[in-house]
């Protein structure tokens, strides 16, 4: 009796006579960047994850190579219905739920699953499950499911953007739920994470913060202790982008500085250009600081006639998604004592 046959060696002689090391480098230039940058996840009219889609369907032997591709990049979960379907095929509970599928209907192929390693490859999702017009009578997606999605797949991420606001989150059900406790916080069991962009929200549910991350993009613009606490309780932290508060000031400054406890950290202050400015009477910078302020500008239109908060808010998604926001150009902020002195060189210049 004939051993089994190897998914590896049916996928090389699928691609006989081409080497699977060639078709493997095809693949990786399909989902990669010239400059070296990594999308969180394509979308799905994306042609990246339109081929690898229509790769995985081409035959049992290409599908498990092709789909370890599709869902290692392209798991992008931006509303209601790919939300539940994405739950759907990793065998979570829908309950009564119009994309449940009828009683004793396979919702996927456990054989070709299994051989694909599925799980393993889910390394990198964008969740921001909105309800639109295509979801129908689908829904909100509420906390309980985002809760055991993320202790399902949470071990193997590295990189997360989650937009927690469309999520459905009644009083009643965060008292019943209790997302603040340790059992039911999902970035505790996301030890690999490194990379995170998320909604200003997410450490009113999820107070523990993953415990390796080294780049948090997090669209606050409140220094309040919810989010330093969330941001400042990881010494790996190497990157830190927000929304400059209006209303910045000596002791947010200080406030930074202190509460820092990693080797060091670079900290992006997201705004237009004409917001950004140094506090009055800030601390001095020094070669020791071990935490650095930068000003990042975000472009507007000619007419300038956007809610620039909004615009703002906006800009740390779309580069965050797409992997280009820890690349930003940036400036550093001007020491107050530098500002002093100029200010006391142009008045002499004025006397003279």
């Amino acid at each position: 009796m004939q051993p089994p046959e190897q998914p590896q060696t049916r996928i090389q002689r699928a691609f006989s006579p081409l080497p699977l090391e060639l078709f493997l480098q095809v693949l990786d230039q399909l989902v990669g960047t010239r400059d070296g940058r990594q999308q969180i996840a394509y979308a799905p009219s994306d042609p990246a994850t339109n081929a690898l889609r229509a790769l995985a369907l081409t035959s049992r032997s290409i599908y498990p190579l092709a789909s370890r591709y599709l869902y290692a990049h392209c798991l992008y979960l931006q509303n209601c219905i790919n939300y539940a379907r994405f739950r759907r095929t990793l065998g979570l509970s829908l309950g009564y739920h119009p994309e449940a599928l009828p009683y004793g209907e396979a919702g996927r192929n456990e054989q070709l699953f299994c051989e694909a390693d599925i799980s393993r490859h889910i390394t990198s999702l964008f969740v921001s499950p909105q309800k639109t017009e295509q979801c129908g009578n689908a829904p909100m997606v509420r906390l309980p499911q985002i809760i055991d999605l993320f202790t399902s797949i949470g071990p193997t991420l590295k990189r997360l953007a989650i937009d927690l606001q469309p999520v459905y989150t009644p009083g009643s059900e965060i008292r019943l739920v209790k997302p603040h406790i340790a059992s039911n916080n999902i970035f505790l069991g996301m030890p690999k994470l490194e990379e995170l962009v998320c909604s200003f929200d997410v450490s009113d549910y999820f107070p523990y913060p993953p415990p390796n991350l080294k780049r948090l993009a997090m669209t606050f613009q409140d220094i309040d202790d919810s989010h330093l606490t969330f941001c400042f309780s990881i010494s790996s932290l190497e990157m830190l982008f927000f929304l400059r508060p209006e209303g910045l000031d000596a002791k947010d400054i200080n406030e930074l500085f202190s509460r820092y406890k990693g080797r060091h950290l670079d900290i992006g202050l997201v705004a237009v250009n004409a917001n950004h400015r140094t506090p009055k009477y800030s601390r001095t910078w020094t070669e020791d600081d071990r935490v650095t302020i930068w000003e990042v500008d975000v472009p507007t239109s000619y007419y300038g006639d956007e809610d620039e908060m909004i615009l703002c808010d906006g800009w740390i998604w779309s580069h965050g998604v797409q992997g280009t926001l820890w690349g930003q150009a940036k400036r550093r902020m001007t020491c107050w004592r530098e500002i002093e002195r100029r200010l006391a060189s142009d008045h002499v210049s004025e006397q003279a």
